[in-house]
């Protein structure tokens, strides 16, 4: 982990983060890096009862997710408070070329691929639903959303300028987090464009690559 970045590709922590409960607690703890929560808080946030929570606590401090900053003895109980450990999360598959390089784990990739979408999808209909999100172009910038989605062929060299380009983005984006300011989510995909196997029918099926495209 470098500059509060981290690279997951291992299977155990994939797997830890491949649940919509430790995705909320770590969202809770990565907004606000500085501030450290009890388990009774991150509960109430969450709305889950504080005895369940321990659970995922446990699972995210052993895979580095999180920390134990502070701990002090409230009624003869310690009680930790937790914080981040790291400000953003970049998932791989698999790791480098070479000896010791982590196993891939596409079925855990893929229940993670498939929480972490199904979570912005929850969040993005709350606000189409609440009025918080607007999809137009005159909305103010408190309010816009932008979904994007688009394909396009190039060279690998050219793949990977967009992919370094895209990353800059996201480390600006964290770079400008304000705790207490308004809440904005970033979700962002570029990869290679496979074929999936033929469907029932005898054609071809191809997952969708990128994201949609609102004004």
């Amino acid at each position: 982990m470098a500059d509060g970045r981290r690279i997951v590709h291992d299977v155990e922590t994939l797997k830890a983060l491949a649940d919509p409960a430790r995705l909320a607690i770590l969202e809770l703890l990565m907004g606000d890096y500085a501030r450290t929560w009890t388990a009774k808080e991150l509960a109430g946030a969450i709305t889950m009862p504080p005895k369940k929570i321990y659970y995922h606590l446990g699972l995210l401090e052993q895979q580095g997710l999180l920390e134990v900053r502070t701990t002090q003895v409230v009624n003869g109980i310690i009680e930790k408070h937790y914080g981040a450990g790291q400000e953003s999360i970049t998932f791989q598959r698999g790791g480098a070329p070479g000896a010791g390089a982590p196993a891939e784990s596409p079925e855990q990739m893929s229940q993670l691929v498939t929480t972490l979408f199904a979570e912005v999808q929850t969040h993005i209909l709350a606000g189409l639903d609440s009025g918080a999100a607007v999809m137009n172009r005159d909305a103010p910038d408190d309010k816009r959303m932008v979904i994007s989605y688009t394909t396009a062929g190039m060279a690998p060299r050219q793949a990977g300028e967009f992919r370094d380009a895209l990353l800059a983005v996201i480390e600006r984006f964290r770079a400008a987090s304000t705790p207490g300011a308004p809440a904005f989510e970033l979700l962002v995909a570029i990869h290679p464009r496979g074929t999936a196997a033929p469907g029932a029918d005898g054609a071809d099926e191809t997952p969708t690559a990128g994201g949609a495209a609102a004004p």
